[in-house]
């Protein structure tokens, strides 16, 4: 419950940067694209062409044998299903995603967080 609190605080943060104008655009720097299994991800900032936002999303890793790309591979495969055309990247992180039971070190993953776009 407290990471889809954080998830929604960082969204709203994130949105309220943004401009837009009445006919959908959004001004200010644009992001940086690469494509991911078929999928548009725009990091850094949105992409340069309208867009509405379908859903924020994320995506951690179990321990710190995953990576920031599989992460991104796991979003990329959930915006295809949802019908999304992009992804915006809101923050790539490393989180405690359990303590060693033995040792009682912290265990970190990746994690990352992004909204699924529709290009209007």
């Amino acid at each position: 419950m407290a990471a889809k609190i954080i998830i929604l605080l960082g969204v709203l943060a994130w949105a309220g940067c943004a401009t837009s104008s009445p006919d959908g655009t959004h001004s200010g720097p644009v992001g940086t694209r690469s494509v991911i299994g078929g999928v548009e991800f725009w990091k850094g900032g949105p992409p340069p062409r309208a867009y509405r936002v379908l859903t924020p999303t994320a995506s951690q890793g179990a321990d710190t044998s995953a990576t920031y790309r599989g992460q991104e591979g796991f979003i990329a495969t959930d915006a295809r299903r949802r019908g999304a055309d992009a992804v915006i990247v809101l923050n790539e992180i490393m989180v405690v995603s359990r303590m060693d039971v033995i040792t009682g070190h912290q265990i970190l993953a990746p994690r990352v967080s992004a909204q699924l776009i529709k290009y209007n």
